[in-house]
């Protein structure tokens, strides 16, 4: 710090250094099969050539006789690890302008370099040749050729205003660089993770016998640092100049002393991420193109997906945000708290590491939508109550039998009540036939009647308000145009503080979460190519689709126990 009249200016350095060892290899690369591998059974093999197509038996009988359609296995040839550093410099002043008004500002600057392996660098996929670049070996450079920026910087700025007596105005802007760690995508690249995945050539045939076993995978041969690709497995890979993108961030709050001690404020909350990081799909497929349109499968005879880590466009979020709150005095407290909001993004991604919807370049804008994270409406209720018994309470205070009984308790409640998140309404894409693109469902129904029901027979929405895409072409319901059904939620903490000898005490507590057990439904399934019809159109079996048939994990009542010392 230096302090300097008006002026208190803080400024210094900040080094991160992450770094990963892992003996244990993960499900990746396009498959399911883990290192100990895998058959998948199907119904080909053995059903009848010419006849109706098989069945969940024939697939068992294929399993009976030991011939799978496809076999896998994964191989860590050696720890995989990454070594990832940041670096930043920053300085801030906050300036005391008057006794009612108080100033901060400053900046950031920061550095994110590409990161690497313990003894070398990361692996990254050449879009143009179909091979791998390992990073420090031969002529491939440790930082695999990609150029990261070196003038990053995050300003922001804040303002404090008291016009008068028990009244606070607040403001501020800020911009912060997307940290996004690229170690976390690239550290299962190939050939960090070997994958072998054998397919029969066609459905009716089999792989091999599982009397054969899987095969050994050989270890990979890092050579000059370029290496084939095999055409299946799923790799990613940068640009050669990284955009990080940006996250600018603005606010606006107000907030007043009432009376009988209640506090209210107000504030505008609104967040514009620029540039958001994301996957985009670089083998996808053009409408109608199938498997061999697939942009690589035609220079490359490549299948796998190729994901290359770079801005896929901008998200948004802007709330209202209203507050109440009674302070802490004479053992109790209440709180509330509203938000209104609406958050949009790409694909429905929260944040940067998702994936596009649609990877057709033309028809990118269709990704836009709600986020899935979003909710209208957010209330929270809080409440602290010390129970006015016991030593030092209003009743029941002469410190007897009873009094020791009664005294000490604290009971804390959590009241909450928050809109659904939004779903979206999707279809088979077999008219499509674009690898790498969802397809949506086309609406009916512009305003779609929600029926609220619940089971695997009651309809959530009105299921004939949309129905399947039979050419090809995309559907007419965008993405995340319903929303699921709201939560309502109680929570209940009871404490009971003991005085101990020696200036101790123990306070034991029991913690409710969602005490009435209340279910929190998921979102209703979303295909609409699930949905059986009769001739004349009405419902003959919703098969899943607009029908609620589990809860959110961990949405059951939970307790929990607890016991503190202190002294």
């Amino acid at each position: 710090n230096w302090l300097k009249g008006e002026h208190n200016v803080r400024f210094g350095t900040d080094i991160y250094y992450q770094a990963l060892n892992h003996t244990q290899p993960e499900i990746s690369g396009g498959t399911s099969y883990g290192a100990r591998g895998g058959f998948r059974f199907g119904s080909g093999p053995t059903q009848i050539q010419g006849g109706p197509t098989g069945n969940q038996y024939n697939a068992f009988a294929s399993f009976l006789l030991g011939v799978p359609n496809q076999i896998g296995r994964l191989k860590l040839a050696e720890p995989y690890t990454t070594r990832n550093w940041q670096y930043s410099l920053y300085v801030r002043d906050q300036w005391q302008v008057s006794p009612r008004m108080t100033i901060s500002y400053g900046t950031r600057w920061e550095y994110f370099p590409v990161p690497t392996r313990a003894t070398r660098g990361l692996e990254r996929y050449n879009v143009n040749t179909n091979q791998m670049m390992i990073g420090g070996i031969g002529s491939v450079p440790t930082d695999l050729g990609v150029k990261v920026s070196k003038t990053l910087f995050a300003p922001r700025v804040g303002l404090t205003y008291r016009p008068r007596e028990g009244a606070v105005l607040r403001a501020g802007f800020g911009i912060t660089n997307d940290p996004y760690a690229l170690a976390r995508p690239l550290r299962t690249n190939h050939p960090a993770v070997l994958n072998l995945l054998l397919d029969a050539p066609n459905s009716l045939a089999f792989v091999s016998r599982t009397a054969d076993g899987i095969p050994v995978i050989p270890d990979a041969d890092l050579g000059n640092g370029i290496i084939s690709v095999p055409s299946p497995i799923t790799v990613f890979t940068l640009p050669d100049d990284f955009n990080r993108g940006q996250i600018r961030s603005w606010n606006v709050a107000f907030q007043k002393e009432l009376r009988w001690g209640l506090v209210g404020e107000a504030a505008y909350v609104a967040t514009r991420q620029i540039d958001q990081l994301g996957f985009r799909e670089l083998n996808w497929s053009p409408i109608g193109g199938g498997q061999a349109g697939r942009q690589l499968n035609q220079k490359f005879g490549r299948t796998g997906q190729t994901r290359l880590i770079a801005p896929i466009g901008d998200s948004q979020y802007d709330a209202l945000q209203a507050r109440l709150e009674r302070r802490f005095s004479n053992g109790f407290q209440i709180g509330a708290n509203y938000t209104f909001s609406k958050a949009i993004g790409i694909a429905g991604n929260a944040n940067s590491d998702g994936a596009l919807r649609i990877n057709i370049p033309e028809y990118y804008a269709l990704n836009r939508s709600l986020s899935d994270f979003d909710r209208t409406h957010n209330v929270n209720i809080t409440n602290i109550t010390e129970l006015p018994f016991g030593p030092g309470r209003r009743w029941l205070n002469d410190g007897g039998v009873v009094s020791q009984i009664v005294g000490g308790w604290q009971v804390n409640n959590i009241l909450s009540f928050y809109s659904g998140t939004p779903f979206s309404v999707t279809a088979s894409g077999t008219s499509l036939n674009a690898p790498e693109n969802d397809q949506r469902a086309d609406i009916v129904k512009p305003d779609v009647e929600i029926l609220g029901g619940i089971g695997r027979t009651n309809a959530y929405f009105d299921p004939l308000a949309f129905k399947p895409v039979t050419d090809a072409r995309f559907g007419t319901a965008a993405f995340n145009i319903l929303r699921g059904p709201g939560v309502a939620s109680w929570d209940l903490g009871v404490f009971r503080q003991f005085q101990l000898p020696r200036q101790m005490n123990a306070q034991f507590r029991v913690e409710a979460f969602n005490v009435t057990n209340r279910p929190r439904f998921s979102n209703p399934g979303g295909n609409v190519s699930n949905l059986r019809l009769n001739p004349d159109g009405s419902v003959r079996d919703l098969n899943g689709f607009a029908t609620i048939t589990s809860t959110q994990d961990g949405s059951e009542r939970q307790v929990r126990f607890g016991l503190r010392l202190g002294w």
